[in-house]
């Protein structure tokens, strides 16, 4: 027992301080081909038609709907809304998709019946995205209405978490720091300009299960060890 407790307490330690994995949300890589979409598709049983979306009962006429995605231990349910009703969240594609090249679109939003083409984040229209737990983001990617990253003025703005923030002219992606489940992509700002949500990287920031077992696995060792070297009266 000596030689085991510190291994234990030392593999707990490490399973406790070591960064969980990042899970990567690439809503930019959608192709249509051949009557079929493929690339990073939703998770939730949505059917992928046409070559310009991938939506929740959008193709019906009906603006309202959302879309769900996952990555590793991680799952996000993208919800929209326009004005402050429910408003249809899609997908839409590039042909050209190249990610080292930074082209692609992404998730926006509908509320226009009969008018595909108003699939991105516009006046009025605003993209929630709700992950399955409390996680870290650590970065976000934005694509303009041409499906590049050259369509923003500088200066343009969007509204996360309802804060005022420049989009990304130029380089596309925006490094942060936000701890929750629930994050807002907005149009507004003081000079508002429209957008697609493209990607997201986070990180749990909820310990795996496992973690917990083995480190209370070590504690109660150590009570054990200690209970057992208590000298008696």
């Amino acid at each position: 027992m000596p030689n085991t407790l510190p291994k234990l307490l030392a593999t707990a330690l490490t399973a406790a301080l070591l960064p969980a994995a990042a899970a990567t949300f690439d809503f930019a890589d959608l192709k249509y081909n051949s009557g079929t979409n493929t690339g990073f598709l939703p998770t939730d049983g949505i059917s992928c038609t046409a070559g310009d979306l991938c939506s929740s009962d959008v193709d019906h006429g009906a603006r309202n709907g959302d879309l769900m995605f996952t990555s590793g231990s991680l799952t996000v349910l993208a919800t929209g809304s326009y004005n402050g009703g429910v408003a249809a969240v899609v997908q839409d594609h590039e042909n050209a998709y190249n990610a080292a090249n930074r082209i692609g679109a992404g998730l926006g939003i509908y509320h226009l019946t009969g008018n595909t083409s108003d699939d991105n984040i516009t006046a009025g229209e605003a993209l929630v995205m709700t992950f399955n737990q409390v996680v870290d983001l650590t970065g976000i990617s934005l694509r303009s209405d041409g499906h590049n990253i050259a369509g923003w003025m500088a200066g343009d703005t969007f509204l996360l978490n309802g804060v005022n923030t420049l989009l990304p002219a130029a380089t596309g992606t925006i490094a942060l720091n936000l701890t929750g489940r629930q994050f807002t992509f907005a149009f507004g700002g003081r000079q508002a300009d429209q957008f697609y949500l493209s990607g997201m990287t986070a990180i749990s920031a909820v310990p795996e299960p496992e973690t917990y077992a083995l480190m209370l696995t070590g504690l109660i060792t150590i009570g054990f060890v200690a209970r057992r070297r208590w000298p008696r009266a």
